[in-house]
């Protein structure tokens, strides 16, 4: 969880420094944590932006949990590769209903006026959407890779491991049989030296 935790900072933190500071003037305003005036449009926006990749990066974090291994576009095998997604999230109808009206509610709380500079001090976006939608595909990317490279770990340990326990099971396989032949060995001459030769008779016959 401490990955996908940094991914998620790191982007957040990418998409307000570089709306602020790289295609902005850096102009972070006048007493922008109270309330909107001019000097504020720039930070404002920038929040907007934020707010919108962290909402959108915690519901896509809630669907890519349900399987912490398997891909989110591949969890199951009963699909076709363009809707197996989408058959993996309906199964939860519940969680899939909160997660899409959370998607959703981000652009009511952006454009509304009075929730969005009033209650939430930040405002409408339009070019940003593309930093956001951005920053949303690498943060799906990162979780995938980061998931594909746990597979890959866990199955060769798994590997490993099967071979282990198979070199194992051959040594003991061993160390049981090898009693037992000997065993079988000091049966054999036990019983050669318990044998006696068998009496004979002639057909001579002894003179008085």
């Amino acid at each position: 969880m401490g990955v996908y935790g940094f991914w998620m900072s790191a982007l957040c933190l990418a998409t307000f420094t570089l709306i602020t500071f790289n295609w902005g003037d850096g102009n972070l305003g006048n007493n922008c944590n109270s309330d909107y005036n001019d000097s504020c449009e720039l930070v404002f926006r920038a929040r907007a932006a934020t707010f919108a990749v962290i909402t959108w990066f915690s519901l896509i974090l809630a669907w890519e949990m349900v399987d912490m291994r398997r891909s989110f576009f591949n969890m199951r095998d009963d699909g076709r590769w363009y809707n197996q997604w989408f058959r993996d999230t309906w199964r939860n109808k519940f969680l899939f209903i909160c997660i899409v009206g959370g998607f959703f509610s981000v652009f009511p709380i952006l454009y509304i006026p009075g929730l969005n500079r009033v209650v939430f001090l930040h405002d409408g976006v339009s070019w940003e959407w593309g930093v956001i939608i951005v920053c949303t595909v690498l943060f799906v990317g990162g979780i995938e890779a980061w998931k594909w490279g746990k597979r890959v770990y866990y199955r060769r340990t798994e590997v490993d491991t099967a071979k282990l326990v198979d070199e194992e099971a051959g040594v003991a396989d061993e160390h049981d049989r090898t009693p037992v032949d000997g065993e079988k060995k000091q049966h054999s001459n036990e019983h050669s030296r318990k044998m006696v030769s068998a009496p004979t008779t002639s057909s001579e016959t002894t003179a008085v």
